[in-house]
């Protein structure tokens, strides 16, 4: 199951709860960028080492690692924001490599009045490919929606980037508590189909994004996972990144979504 199922280590008793259910996590500790200076490096990588053992995590397959977002803004109109962007990342890249760490979940970045969403795929898909051109060819990332309203500007961007490693990450709340009632999470599913690569779960009311778990919020997560099923490939990841993972896990067991030799996709 670990190359299927995660969980974030942000949630609530996460080492525990992966431990427990026998699933992945993905690494939460390298999210705020300045912990990525080079004088922090040896205490981090130390702790997520810690964490990873205390989860049970033995294979690189049971890991992601969720890179910096904090001011970092690929489309930036300001070179040196860029620069700053992609300095993070690539540091955040190397706490991987040093752990084993092959895929990386990154934000877009992008900021309602401040970037056209046209400008935004475009450069957004200049900065992604040009991220990736160095890196080796197993390592994978994830382009995560954050305040986007709608699926279209990151399928523009998708169509302009030409590497098979770079993915997208749909995260259903944000989309949730961005999107008008008329654009359900569904249609996103639907629209960026096989382009997704990885999901973040998790529920809330269409007001905010609260990490709720499954059965608290507006979403049918039945008709989710539904979804996913007829629209994404067959080895897409998921991560749980509600506050109360446990209670996720264990409305997924009670309903037959996953059992303890592996996920079960329903038809």
């Amino acid at each position: 199951m670990r190359n299927k199922l995660f969980i974030a280590t942000f949630s609530e008793d996460a080492l525990n709860v992966a431990k427990n259910f026998g699933v992945g996590l993905e690494i939460n500790h390298t999210c705020i960028s300045e912990d990525l200076d080079p004088s922090n490096r040896r205490n981090l990588l130390e702790q997520i080492r810690e964490d990873i053992a205390a989860a049970g995590v033995s294979e690189p397959s049971g890991l992601f690692l969720h890179g910096p977002f904090t001011e970092i803004h690929p489309a930036a109109i300001d070179y040196r924001a860029r620069q700053l962007g992609m300095e993070r990342l690539n540091e955040a890249y190397e706490a991987a490599a040093a752990l084993g760490i092959n895929r990386m979940v990154v934000h877009t970045g992008w900021l309602p009045f401040i970037y056209f969403k046209g400008w935004q795929a475009e450069k957004g898909a200049e900065f992604w490919q040009k991220f990736m051109s160095d890196k080796p060819s197993d390592f994978r990332i994830y382009v995560e929606n954050v305040l986007e309203d709608e699926p279209y500007m990151m399928l523009d961007m998708m169509r302009q980037i030409d590497h098979p490693a770079i993915k997208l990450c749909l995260d259903i709340g944000h989309a949730n508590a961005t999107t008008p009632p008329e654009l359900p999470v569904e249609k996103w599913i639907e629209v960026l189909g096989t382009h997704i690569g990885h999901f973040h779960l998790h529920n809330n009311d269409g007001t905010g994004d609260s990490h709720s778990a499954f059965d608290r919020g507006s979403m049918d997560m039945n008709s989710i996972f539904s979804a996913i099923d007829d629209f994404c490939e067959d080895d897409v990841t998921l991560t749980i990144e509600a506050r109360d993972a446990r209670a996720c896990l264990e409305w997924l067991h009670s309903r037959k979504y996953i059992y303890c030799d592996g996920w079960f996709r329903r038809k």
